[in-house]
Order: C-alpha cells, then structure tokens, then sequence
C-alpha cells in the first residue's frame, strides 16, 4: 500500500510519469489477417515479411504497450481510452512489417466512441507498409470531424516515419518492448492575444501575428541515463544552435522512473522582430541522439505546421463584485475560426497558470502528465477558481494541454495585447 501510495503522489508531483493509466477505461481493438503463409519459392526470393508472416501485434500509446500473438488469423489487444494508440505488425523475429493506417492516419484515436467499448477492424491487407483494415473505424465507430482528423494529419507528421523510429537505436527490436524508448513530442508555446473578461472583449490575433516559441521534448526511461554525460543532438538540417535542458532527475523513493530533455533551436541573433518566437521549429531530418557513451539514437522527424491546425484555448475570466477571480469559461477553436471539441483531442486535463504583473505565479490548476483521460465527468469548459486572487493583480494567463499523439501546447493570454510588442 505504502508503494502505491508513494507512486501515486509521485505522479502527481512530476510530469516524467507519462502515461500512467491506472484505474482507466480499456478499448478493446480486434483484427483478423489471412493465415496463408508465403510459398518455400517465395521465401527464397524475397526475405521481405509480408502480412501473412505477421506473429505479433504491437499496441503501443504514450510509453506503455501491449504485446499480442496472433493466433489462427486474429489478434485482440486493449488500450486506453483517450489515448492514441499505434498498432504494429510483427513477424516472429519482431521484425517490422506494417502499422495500421485508418482514417488517413497512422494512429488510431480512441475518442468520440459513445458507449462503445470496442472495435472491430475485420480483416486487415497489407498496402506497402500500411495495414488497411476491412471495418475503418474512423467516421463509423470513432466520430471525428474533418477538422480534427486534418488535426491529427498535420500534427501526427511524426507518425510517418513509424517503421523507421519504432527502432531508434537500430538493434533490429523494438524499443519499447525492449524498454529503451525514447520518445520525441513537439513544445508549442503561443502568445495569441488578450483574455476576456465580464466587461472587456477577448481580442485573439490573426494567425500570421501568433508569437510561436517551439521546444523539442525527449524523454526515456532512467535507466538508460547517465547524469555525468553531456547528451547531444545532431543533424545535417539544423542551421542553428542547440540548447539543452538539464534532465529532469528523479527520486528513486517516490518511483520516478525517467527522465527529460527540453531541447530548443535558437533563432539567428537579431533576425526576428517582435512578433516572430525566440526559438524555431525543428526541420524534417534525420536527427541522432546522443544519451550516454554506449548508445546513440537515430530518429526520423517530421516538422509540424502547429500554426494552422492547432486547437486554440480561449478564456473569459468571471470576478465577484469584489474584483476576486471566481472562475475561467473556456472556448475551443481551430485558427479558422471552427469550433473544436477538447474531448476529441486533448490527452487528460487542461494545465492553468495565472501570474502577476512581476511574473509571478498566484496559481496553478491540474498537471499534464500521467492520464489519457479526464473522465466524463471533467469539465473542459469551465474551471473554478478556489485561490483568491483579484483580477487586477494579473498580468497574464497561461492554458496548457496536452494532445492524445503526446504534443505539448501553451497559449499565453495577456492583459493587454500592447504588450506584444515588448
């Protein structure tokens, strides 16, 4: 019990333990492939696996998994709801062969489903190194709107790359089920405008004025970190200079088991005007991962256009007749202007800040990490207050989330939107 407890406070106090699902409502996924196995002729000819050869399937979301055999032609696997989980063709020898590909996309988003507790993908073929099943969920089961699943297209760009990154230290095995993953999501950080309140309008800006900072966020279990190395990060694409974090260290005793890198690329000195972010996306690119002196990792990225396919937090701040802050009403859209439903795509709870005019911190609300799912019962909408703190003492809010392929979002709203331009 005293375990539990410490890993449950653990989790509470810390954003490295990504994923915790405990107590989380299971998605059961199912699938059927043909059990016809490739002639002695056609094995000879080509050492390539095909769908036929598949013996396992790899369930993956966030850094847990679940790892199945296929037997007599079907699989069942579970994963949690909210999250997105990515399913992984395996020959016997945990050789790649193919990943689901539904809906246009390379994860499965388990979201939207009603009461539905499971899906049937029917039968699954093999095109490339897509796997296409015979029931897509995605618009029948699992309900998205076009503008989500442009949501998860766009930002899901890493995704791409699956077959080449499922395997970043190139030993010919999964990393996850070998428990060496690292995991590489995209820090978005915005200045988008100036809040609401009862009696002044929310003014959000255009988004060719957005100020966007981005960070690049790699993480992995502890064991694989030593703490007296100096990590690197390399690449033929990258223009400027790479800053580093100090990894987030981890406390044995309270069950923290990994740990954090916020890299950053810095913006060429006195090449950005006011309304440009300090700190540039990372380009598409082979990247290599220095972590300790035995092992490098190589991974694929895909540069994500958050810009223009982002869900944006919109607040309205709410006072009693004393000026005292009472609750925060909250909107969600895409940059078009499109309403965009939080359920759909944000990974457990929205993060809220509210600092003073020195830069403060007078309070924070939730963490990010270590649910896929807020519950039914949590309000996206609407966040009560319970600190007291006068709304003429803030000089600025800051509204995160994190969405259900692991990106991490900040939206920095103002008092006054003059201020962008110091």
């Amino acid at each position: 019990m005293k375990t539990l407890i410490r890993l449950l406070i653990a989790c509470v106090l810390f954003t490295s333990c990504d994923g915790f699902s405990l107590f989380q409502k299971k998605i059961t996924i199912k699938g059927k492939i043909s059990t016809s196995s490739k002639s002695s002729a056609q094995r000879a000819k080509s050492s390539t696996p095909t769908l036929a050869d598949a013996a396992k399937v790899l369930v993956f979301y966030g850094n847990e998994y679940d790892l199945v055999n296929i037997s007599s032609g079907s699989f069942t696997s579970q994963a949690p709801a909210g999250s997105a989980a990515c399913l992984v063709f395996l020959d016997a020898n945990n050789k790649f062969i193919g990943n689901l590909f539904a809906g246009g996309i390379n994860v499965l988003p388990l979201v939207n489903m009603g009461n539905t507790s499971s899906i049937d993908l029917s039968t699954l073929t093999l095109d490339g190194t897509r796997v296409i099943p015979a029931n897509d969920p995605i618009g029948s089961t699992i309900q998205l709107t076009s503008q989500e699943l442009d949501f998860l297209t766009n930002v899901g760009a890493y995704y791409q790359t699956l077959s080449k990154n499922i395997d970043m230290d190139n030993d010919n095995s999964p990393d996850i089920i070998d428990g060496d993953q690292i995991r590489v999501n995209t820090i978005i950080n915005m200045r988008v405008g100036s809040f609401g309140t009862d009696s002044k309008q929310l003014v959000m800006v255009t988004p060719d004025k957005f100020v966007v900072n981005t960070n690049l966020r790699i993480a992995g279990g502890i064991k694989m970190w030593d703490k007296n190395f100096t990590v690197s990060l390399a690449s033929p694409v990258l223009q400027s200079t790479i800053n580093l974090s100090q990894a987030q260290d981890t406390n044995p005793g309270l069950g923290i088991t990994e740990f954090i890198y916020i890299l950053h690329q810095n913006a060429p000195q006195g090449s950005q005007n006011p309304l440009d972010g300090q700190l540039l996306p990372f380009p598409d690119g082979v990247y290599t991962f220095q972590l300790n002196k035995d092992r490098q990792y190589t991974f694929n990225f895909a540069n994500i256009n958050m810009q223009n396919y982002m869900m944006i937090i919109k607040p309205i701040v709410h006072t009693d007749k004393d000026g005292y802050i009472t609750k925060i009403s909250y909107e969600f859209v895409f940059p078009d202007g499109t309403t965009a439903n939080p359920r759909n795509l944000i990974q457990g709870y929205i993060r809220t800040q509210i600092g003073d005019h020195s830069y403060n911190q007078l309070y924070e609300g939730h963490h990010l990490y270590g649910t896929f799912s807020a519950g039914e019962n949590y309000d996206y909408y609407n966040e009560t207050i319970p600190k007291k703190i006068k709304l003429a003492d803030v000089n600025g809010f800051n509204f995160a989330f994190i969405d259900i392929l692991g990106n991490e979002y900040e939206y920095s709203w103002v008092d006054d939107l003059s201020k962008y331009q110091n």
